[in-house]
């Protein structure tokens, strides 16, 4: 049995993601660590081989809370600033879920950001055992306050 925090399922369906996004621009993908102009280092969930195109991957299903719409906003961040030591390059943010997307997508002040500085938001299909794969691990692995009383058996 995996442990309650494992992200495996996520892991592979970054993959998944990454194998259909790179069939979207007709470019191979591999995760990659990029260097920024003033020598600090970001990890990318997929590039190019010549830096063209830069990938961040959001495996989620259903709604983002909180703490996910930051991670999608910091990855946005950091695709943005990446863009600007690379003009000619495309910048994508891709989920495997249209209400994972939806704050990138749906009138937000995300969504405006990102349409401003040229980050295009993907949606790929994955097949339903994926999409069940993850939901189960996200069950697993929500948080429990460790300080809040546990009601009794």
């Amino acid at each position: 049995m995996s442990h309650r925090s494992d992200s495996s399922a996520q892991r592979d369906a970054e993959a998944l993601i990454r194998v259909k996004v790179a069939e979207h621009i007709g470019r191979s993908l591999s995760s990659a660590t990029v260097e920024l102009s003033g020598g600090a280092r970001v990890q990318v969930d997929g590039a190019a081989s010549d830096g063209s195109v830069l990938v961040e991957i959001f495996a989620h299903q259903g709604p983002l809370k909180s703490g996910q719409r930051h991670k999608v906003a910091q990855d946005a961040l950091k695709l943005i600033t990446l863009g600007r030591g690379r003009p000619d390059a495309e910048l994508f943010i891709a989920f495997g879920d249209t209400e994972a997307a939806a704050y990138a997508t749906k009138g937000t002040w995300l969504s405006e950001a990102l349409a401003t500085w040229g980050v295009t938001v993907l949606v790929v299909e994955l097949d339903q055992a994926v999409r069940q794969g993850i939901r189960a691990a996200q069950v697993r692995q929500e948080m429990i306050n460790p300080a809040a009383p546990r009601a009794a058996p």
